[in-house]
């Protein structure tokens, strides 16, 4: 753990503005952080110390004109959503922060007189990185496919490069609730040790002021990059402005408690000293200068080899990173291709996009298999033969021409009948059939994927399993079945054994998260069928080790009654594992479909839960109806021969319980009825007795 500084989010027309709630946290952490760590605070407050002293004892830095280059990286952590933003915006976001930093931004004309002649150039310009730490050709963003772009925490801090000789930016799509970015203080970082997470994390709409960003939002690189280069808050070394007030250590920003609002005649610790609302390390939404002083601070910070900031700008430094011009260099791109789905039937579309990164391409060409190629940027693709596709796409541009070729893409399927019949069974004891009739997907190309073991099963020796011991958070891993026809109808049941491992000793901690899919359409889409968490998943209880059932280890069984919209030819499962925290290894066995359930129907394959309070049933009576996935319910009552009496709820309904008031419904009535509750998968019956 580190000190952290935040940047937190608030919303004010149109903008969404800087500002800082104190249940952020941020400062329960810096406090912990010191608690556990005390050097580090140590070596921190002897920085300030000594900036503090170099600057009052050296005034002809004040006179310093020299121009400060600084090499910047991109990283944008992505899945394929919005969070990956173009090149465009990044490099949106460097003329900004340029702008800010050598005070060329034009909003400095609306600067308040008490500031306008104390507001300074910082002197410090970033560049793109041309060439990257290998010394191959770069244009200083790089798009990496991650679900720790859904984190946004230093695990999300994927492939840095070195901080002595880049600046590093992580951009993400989601953060602690609140949370719009954070920098470390240099000094609280400066061990070796700590360079992974020396830099800018932040959200992929706090940059650049086009796409995803906008002008409200664009400076919060700026400011994350300012407490990068020994900036405090102007308030203080805390994130909870308007409590206190505070000082940043800086000659000429006056005491204040901080701002979340654009007060320019602001006047709180010393009136009438007018306090300055509109710097960049202020969380109100007018930010627009840093101070001569705080200039001074920062260059002088960047002499130090402090983080190792003092090579950053050095002309080795600059020809290695190919920054030592403004000639913007233009590199082969790096292949990448995007498509959702991944399965789907003969005959139906799929759209495949080009999201290559490291240079922008002149012509593509792609080769989908079976005669089928395209020069479109994104094309809609029809497959009419089944299989594994391999696709691939060659690209060029004035640096040359590169191709890359994914093998086994995309899984189209024949949308007739399924290849196996009802009362399927497996229990995964041949070996090839995991890797022949079973799909894997294993998103995130890692260690952790389900694949076939021979040393624990239920009955027998074999299964299937997940290695989800000390697994990365954020990660998906699915096994789906062939397709089965299912259209004999009837009663029919999914069926399955399953054991599972806990990491943390309170089962309540455990949030991994399984989840039962059904596709009609060859897993182009999923309806969800059941779902298990907590301790009803984590059924093995608590391991400190890989957990690995024995002879004696549980094994739960699962049924789940498969609703009459699933009687058709084409049916597939998906067992979807998420890993949200503190799970172990989970073991699935003896997938079946049958027409009876291994044991007692399961509470959490229902979509929702129905009772009436009291019945017989009054004018006082309440209908309790608990939605385990929401989604559109009808609740009717009907009489004896299917005629409806009355229609009481027809709408969606969120998850969660609801009371419904029965009313008057039955008002004048006696006898027996039904209320009736249909999700459009399930139907359920209750009882009514009216007197």
């Amino acid at each position: 753990m580190q000190r952290i500084i935040t940047l937190i989010t608030f919303l004010l027309f149109p903008a969404i503005l800087f500002a800082q709630e104190n249940h952020c946290g941020s400062t329960e952490m810096q406090n912990k952080l010191y608690e556990s760590n005390p050097q580090l605070l140590i070596d921190q407050q002897k920085l300030d110390a000594f900036l503090q002293d170099w600057v009052a004892t050296h005034p002809a830095d004040l006179r310093d004109e020299s121009l400060y280059i600084i090499p910047i990286v991109f990283h944008v952590i992505h899945d394929y959503g919005t969070e990956n933003i173009s090149d465009a915006q990044v490099r949106d976001a460097v003329r900004i922060l340029n702008e800010d930093f050598r005070k060329q931004n034009a909003d400095t004309s609306s600067i308040v007189s008490a500031f306008k002649d104390v507001a300074g150039d910082v002197q410090f310009e970033f560049r793109l990185a041309n060439k990257t730490p290998a010394g191959t050709c770069s244009n200083g963003i790089e798009h990496i496919h991650s679900l720790q772009t859904n984190i946004g925490d230093d695990g999300s801090k994927l492939s840095g490069w070195p901080r002595g000789n880049y600046f590093n930016v992580w951009i993400v799509k989601s953060m602690e609730p609140g949370v719009a970015g954070y920098a470390y203080l240099p000094g609280s970082v400066s061990a070796p040790w700590f360079a992974g997470v020396d830099g800018v994390i932040i959200l992929s709409n706090y940059v650049g002021s086009i796409g995803t960003g906008n002008y409200g939002t664009a400076r919060a690189l700026t400011h994350e990059i300012g407490h990068s280069m020994n900036m405090n808050h102007c308030w203080g070394s805390n994130n909870s402005p308007g409590v206190e007030c505070g000082d940043d250590g800086v000659s000429d920003t006056p005491e204040t408690k901080g701002w979340q609002t654009c007060n320019l005649n602001g006047s709180i610790c010393h009136p009438p000293i007018i306090e300055n609302v509109q710097n960049f390390m202020e969380y109100s939404f007018c930010s627009k200068m840093f101070t001569e002083q705080q200039g001074v601070l920062m260059r002088n910070l960047i002499g130090l080899e402090t983080a190792q900031r003092n090579n950053l700008w050095t002309a080795t430094n600059l020809i290695a990173t190919g920054t030592d011009d403004t000639i913007e260099t233009v590199c082969t791109p790096y292949v990448a291709i995007y498509s959702s789905p991944k399965m789907a039937c003969t005959g139906s579309a799929v759209t495949f996009y080009d999201v290559s990164w490291n240079g922008d391409a002149d012509t593509r060409a792609w080769d989908f298999g079976d005669g089928i190629t395209s020069t479109e940027k994104d094309p809609a693709i029809t497959f009419t033969t089944p299989g594994w596709k391999t696709v691939s796409l060659t690209l060029t541009n004035e640096a040359g021409t590169v191709s890359k070729t994914f093998e086994k893409y995309i899984l189209i399927s024949d949308g007739g009948t399924g290849q196996y019949q009802p009362l399927y069974w497996e229990s995964f004891e041949n070996e090839t059939t995991i890797t022949n009739d079973w799909v894997v997907q294993n998103i995130e190309e890692n260690s952790s994927k389900w694949d076939r073991v021979n040393f624990a099963g239920h009955n027998t020796p074999s299964s299937v399993r997940l290695n989800n011991f000390n697994n990365m958070n954020g990660d998906v891993d699915n096994l789906i079945s062939p397709s089965i026809d299912l259209s004999a109808g009837g009663n029919t049941y999914l069926n399955f054994y399953y054991s599972c491992g806990a990491h943390a000793t309170a089962l309540a901690e455990i949030a991994d998260q399984l989840t039962v899919y059904s596709s009609t359409n060859c897993g182009q889409t999923w309806s969800q069928r059941a779902y298990y968490k907590s301790a009803d998943l984590a059924n093995a209880g608590y391991y400190n080790y890989e957990y690995v059932p024995g002879s004696a280890s549980p094994w739960k069984a699962k049924s789940i009654l498969l609703p009459s919209s699933l009687y058709v030819p084409n049916v597939r499962f998906k067992f979807e594992y998420k890993t949200i925290g503190h799970g172990n290894n989970i073991y699935l066995d003896e997938i079946n479909v049958s027409g009876n359930p291994v044991g007692i129907q399961d509470a959490y394959a229902s979509t929702f839960t129905l009772a009436v309070n009291p019945n017989p049933v009054n004018e006082t009576s309440v209908i309790t109806i608990t939605q385990k996935t929401s989604g559109n319910i009808k609740l009717s009552v009907v009489d004896l021969e299917g005629r409806t009496v009355a229609t009481i709820y027809d709408d969606f309904m969120s998850e969660g319980e609801h009371k419904i008031n029965l009313g008057n419904n039955l008002y004048g009535r006696t006898g027996m009825f039904f209320l009736v509750a249909n999700d459009g998968n399930r139907i359920s019956r209750i009882k009514l007795v009216a007197e």
